[in-house]
């Protein structure tokens, strides 16, 4: 058994060419705190991009390369519904985004994700060899599992692509793995983007309330309870997500989740990771919180859009 492994555990970038530009700098720094840590690993639990754009995912293979991170070892990514479909940015967004999301190729964005950070994907064990998810990648003791919680689009069940599901597919892909027999003994850690917590609902009549409302039937993960079930079955040590804006760590049906949603947005507008320290005996987690040495832009306030070309290639991209 290894003394300890220690993974910084970060979701949510919503790296933009064009939209919130301020969370370039801000995850410059964030990686910088990470990489002054020396963790053993790095784990990043989906919506790296903000608008499903190639060029964003590019941005952040620069990021991840200068910070030292761009190998399987190293680094382990799973995808977000805003690296498939994109999300809402202005006002006249609202009419037209279900439109875009009726019209996404899924597949072929789940392809051009794994392609962006393929040598994340390197030595692992796949469900299956046609798709990039689930998959299980072994780092001594410790096993992670990445899941694609990303639902197809439906009218009904994911107008506007924020909702999840894991699919009958995927699902018994995910139990296989979980059950291997190279994997017996290890701690297992599932990698997933969507929530398993409950919303609370604020007071009812206010503006609050009907938010509330909207949030909670678009931003909702189907069929929890057979994950629930698989994860106690299969002795899941532990469960790390994004989606909602918040780091935070809960229990629910005798399950251990830690949510890293709020690395760069979280409601105090300020940055950090979650640092997890995997020991023979224990799961221990600390949120690290990172000072921004910059105001952020106030909410409200409209950033101006970019041209791709007074965007510096990833390549060149200098750490913070």
């Amino acid at each position: 058994m290894i003394d300890s492994f220690t993974i910084a555990h970060v979701a949510d970038l919503h790296l933009s060419a064009e939209h919130k530009r301020f969370n370039l700098r801000r995850a410059r720094r964030l990686l910088e705190e990470i990489g002054r840590r020396r963790v053993d690993h790095v784990v990043v639990t989906g919506d790296i991009a903000a608008d499903a754009d190639g060029r964003e995912l590019e941005i952040a293979r620069g990021l991840f390369r200068n910070a030292g991170l761009l190998e399987s070892a190293r680094l382990s990514v799973v995808i977000g519904n805003h690296d498939v479909y994109g999300g809402v940015h202005m006002p006249e967004d609202i009419l037209t985004f279900p439109r875009r999301c009726r019209h996404t190729d899924f597949n072929a964005k789940v392809e051009e994700f794994r392609g962006y950070f393929h040598e994340a994907f390197d030595r692992c064990l796949f469900g299956s060899q046609a798709r990039p998810f689930p998959y299980a990648k072994v780092l001594g003791d410790v096993v992670l599992v990445g899941v694609n919680s990303v639902a197809h689009y439906s009218a009904v069940k994911n107008p506007v692509g924020s909702n999840g599901e894991v699919g009958d597919g995927q699902f018994k892909r995910i139990q296989q793995l979980l059950e291997a027999p190279q994997l017996a003994g290890k701690r297992k850690i599932v990698l997933i983007h969507h929530h398993f917590h409950k919303i609370p609902p604020p007071a009812e009549g206010t503006l609050q309330s009907v938010w509330g409302a909207i949030e909670r039937r678009t931003m909702k993960l189907h069929g929890k309870k057979r994950l629930f079930e698989l994860f106690r079955q299969c002795n899941v040590a532990l469960v790390l997500h994004g989606h909602v804006h918040l780091n935070e760590e809960y229990t629910r049906k005798a399950v251990r989740f830690i949510n890293g949603g709020g690395s760069l947005l979280g409601p105090d507008r300020g940055m950090a990771f979650n640092l997890i320290t995997v020991a023979p005996g224990s799961i221990e987690n600390r949120v690290i919180a990172i000072p921004d040495e910059q105001p952020a832009i106030p909410s409200g306030l409209r950033v101006p859009r970019v041209h791709p070309s007074e965007l510096q290639p990833a390549g060149r991209l200098q750490a913070a």
